[in-house]
């Protein structure tokens, strides 16, 4: 199962008005319904568990999302698939709204992930962030792969001048 933590996290992966738990558990929300009822004990419970596995700050899962910082919002948004037991994340810029300063916390998450065998496929217009993250890098112009490369085997500067000036690569499809 594959999903996606979308750029725009306010507006589409949040219920802004919702506690953090209720904001984790919207995917598996089945899960703790029964006869239309739902457990918000085993709901907060199981909530908590994934919040405290990526170190959710404050740890308190009743308090409204809209109150968290944007890393910690970004940490929710994640904990929702990882609750889901998703084998694939797509982060769409994962960083918008994280202060330069505390980028470091969902970097760490990030990496966590990929150890703990979630594929991590991450799009991102931050290239230190890419080639600080990825194991591989995937350069795009107008749609169209003009590099591939191991993170480590490229550098910054190449992949701006690929970007803005690059020819396309050999045999990429199309």
């Amino acid at each position: 199962m594959a999903e996606q933590a979308p750029e725009e996290r306010k507006s589409q992966a949040l219920l802004l008005g919702e506690p953090a738990y209720r904001n984790i558990t919207l995917s598996t929300f089945g899960r703790f319904a029964k006869a239309g009822f739902t457990d918000a004990g085993r709901e907060r419970e199981a909530a908590s568990r994934v919040a405290d596995s990526l170190e959710l700050r404050p740890r308190d899962v009743r308090r409204p999302v809209r109150t968290l910082s944007g890393g910690n919002q970004q940490k929710v948004v994640v904990g929702r698939w990882l609750l889901g037991g998703t084998k694939l994340l797509l982060l769409d810029e994962p960083t918008p709204g994280v202060d330069v300063g505390a980028r470091a916390e969902p970097y760490q998450v990030i990496r966590g992930l990929a150890a703990q065998g979630v594929g991590v496929l991450l799009v991102s217009s931050e290239v230190p962030e890419v080639l600080g993250l990825a194991d591989r890098v995937v350069v795009m112009r107008e749609g169209r792969i003009v590099r591939q490369a191991a993170a480590d085997q490229i550098d910054e500067d190449t992949v701006l001048d690929l970007v803005v000036s690059g020819s396309l690569m050999e045999g990429a499809p199309a």
